[in-house]
């Protein structure tokens, strides 16, 4: 649970926070546990129903905070720059999602679930998922794509040529 709760928050003490929350929601709501699902089911769907309420109650946090670990490069590169700038840039777009759809694409891409896993969670159908996931994922691709540079044929690019 709080390796999940981990991966959904992205900080040690929030993910122990979350933890707690889940199991004290669980310990007051055991009488209304049916059995219709695995008993680790209904802990992963509290899991998900209190993260989603504490992401409603307070402010995402910075893509900033994310990126404070090691660089994709070596220190001090144009490239490490360059690659923190793109992770940011792509946090700072992961974030301006709802909640759901945040969630979704986190356990899809940091926990590693199926989208049939996700479903059961959210207690949707997997078409859903897969359909939200690829509408995320096409944003993505659309907001990163690079125009394609057309040089002359036969010369080098000069500085009129490149936009």
């Amino acid at each position: 649970m709080h390796a999940l709760a981990l991966r959904f928050c992205g900080n040690y003490h929030d993910a122990e926070d979350l933890v707690q929350e889940v199991f004290l929601n669980a310990y007051k709501a055991i009488d209304r546990f049916r059995g219709d699902s695995s008993f680790h089911t209904w802990l992963h769907r509290i899991l998900v129903n209190s993260f989603v309420s504490q992401k409603r109650k307070k402010v995402l946090p910075r893509a900033g905070d994310v990126t404070d670990g090691p660089g994709f490069a070596i220190a001090g590169s144009d490239r490490t720059a360059f690659n923190n700038m793109i992770v940011q840039q792509i946090l700072q777009r992961i974030e301006e999602l709802s909640p759901p759809q945040r969630l979704m694409f986190v356990m899809k891409h940091r926990s590693g679930l199926t989208c049939e896993e996700i479903a059961n969670y959210f207690g949707t159908s997997v078409g859903t998922v897969k359909k939200t996931l690829f509408r995320i994922h096409t944003k993505l691709r659309q907001e990163f794509l690079t125009p394609e540079v057309k040089l002359s044929e036969g010369s080098n690019a000069r500085l009129p040529e490149i936009p």
